[in-house]
C-alpha cells in the first residue's frame, strides 16, 4: 500500500511538473518551447546532403564548415545509427575554391587544416574544374583531399539524382569564382 501511495505521488509531482512546463503565462501566452528529435530516425539508413559553396569571400568556407561538422556531429547523436549514417558532398565552384590550392596554404591554413579533418571524416570535398581553370588552378594546384569534378551545376545535379539533398544555405548569390577577395590568390595574371 505504502508503495502505492509513493508512485501515485511522484506521478501527482510529474504531472504538476509538466502542466507548469507548458502553462500559459503573460510573458508566454502559447507556452515555451522544448526540444524533439526524430523519433523515426532510424527509419532512414543514410543521410545525405551535397553543399553548393560559392561564396564572395574565400574565408565563409570556415564558417560553414562550423555547419558541415555541426551536421556530423548530430548525425553521430541522434541517427541514424547505421555503420555509414551520413555522406556528405562539397562542390565548390566560387571565389572560395583559392582556400583549397597548394600555394595558399598559409594563408588559409586553418581553414585547409579542417577541410583535410571532414575528408578524413568522410566529406567529399570538389572543385569545379571550369572555375579553377578560370582562375588559372590546375589539379596538381590542389591540396590531395580534394577532387576536380565536371562543371559545378553538373555535379550538383549529379548528386541529387543520387539522392543527396541540396543544401545552399552557405551560397551566395550567383558570382564569378574571381571577386575582391580572391584576387591576390589565383594563379593567373589579371589584365
Amino acid at each position: 500500500m505504502k508503495t502505492i501511495q509513493t508512485t501515485l505521488l511522484a506521478l501527482a509531482i510529474i504531472v504538476a511538473t509538466d502542466k507548469c512546463g507548458s502553462a500559459q503565462t503573460t510573458d508566454a501566452p502559447y507556452g515555451v518551447a522544448k526540444f524533439a528529435s526524430y523519433a523515426d530516425i532510424d527509419e532512414i539508413k543514410q543521410l545525405k546532403m551535397v553543399w553548393d559553396f560559392n561564396f564572395t569571400d574565400p574565408k565563409s568556407v570556415g564558417i560553414v564548415f562550423n555547419y558541415v561538422n555541426a551536421l556530423v556531429t548530430a548525425t553521430s547523436e541522434f541517427g541514424p545509427q547505421e555503420i555509414d549514417p551520413i555522406r556528405i558532398v562539397i562542390v565548390s565552384h566560387g571565389p572560395e575554391l583559392v582556400v583549397f590550392a597548394r600555394k595558399n596554404y598559409e594563408k588559409y591554413k586553418e581553414i585547409a587544416d579542417r577541410a583535410a579533418a571532414l575528408s578524413k571524416r568522410g566529406v567529399r570535398l570538389e572543385i569545379c574544374q571550369n572555375a579553377a581553370k578560370f582562375l588559372g588552378f590546375a589539379a596538381e594546384d590542389f591540396h590531395g583531399f580534394v577532387t576536380l569534378s565536371p562543371p559545378a551545376p553538373y555535379a550538383l545535379a549529379y548528386w541529387q539524382a543520387k539522392g543527396y539533398a541540396l543544401n545552399a544555405v552557405g551560397a551566395t548569390m550567383p558570382i564569378t569564382p574571381l571577386s575582391e577577395y580572391n584576387k591576390d590568390d589565383i594563379n593567373r595574371k589579371l589584365n
